[in-house]
């Protein structure tokens, strides 16, 4: 895979998706908790939105292998394998972990930039459509590489 494509794939498929997600959890945890503006309710929902980003990497795990193998740039890999939650109990803490901060400090920059009815009007959706398309070009791009070839040839005995 070039250089130029395994960062348009780590950008529309990795990178962007996974703030656009942490960004739709802090933007619901926004408009549907009166009191969020509490730092014991924010660390609460930076556990459970930490808990449920933990389930949204486990079926793209795969797929993440398969671009980490696939990346020829260092620096890339590096990046791609920050988000392979893997079987180390470390790596596993530490995903955990800056899900939660990341989490957290969305929900106070979101809170304290935007107004509530925007907030809790349409910028929910426009962020799930932005993560469509996004997923979308990240696949297109780099479909061939991403799916697993079979053998479908079948030779006569």
């Amino acid at each position: 895979m070039s250089k130029q494509k395994s960062i348009l794939i780590n950008l529309f498929f990795l990178m962007i998706p996974y703030l656009l997600t942490i960004m739709i959890a802090a933007i619901a945890y926004d408009s549907l908790v009166i009191h969020s503006n509490t730092w014991d309710r924010t660390i609460f929902g930076g556990i459970v939105a930490s808990i449920l980003l933990y389930f949204v990497k486990m079926p793209v795990e795969r797929p993440l292998t398969i671009i980490n193998d696939l990346t020829p740039s260092l620096i890339l890999k590096k990046l791609t394998a920050l988000f392979l939650i893997g079987d180390s109990t470390f790596k596993k803490i530490g995903t955990f972990i800056i899900d939660f901060v990341l989490f957290c400090v969305g929900t106070y920059l979101i809170r304290h930039f935007l107004p509530l009815p925007f907030i809790s009007g349409s910028f929910l959706g426009w962020c799930v459509a932005a993560l469509f398309i996004s997923v979308t070009i990240g696949f297109s791009i780099g479909f061939n590489d991403l799916t697993i070839q079979q053998d479908t040839s079948v030779e006569n005995d």
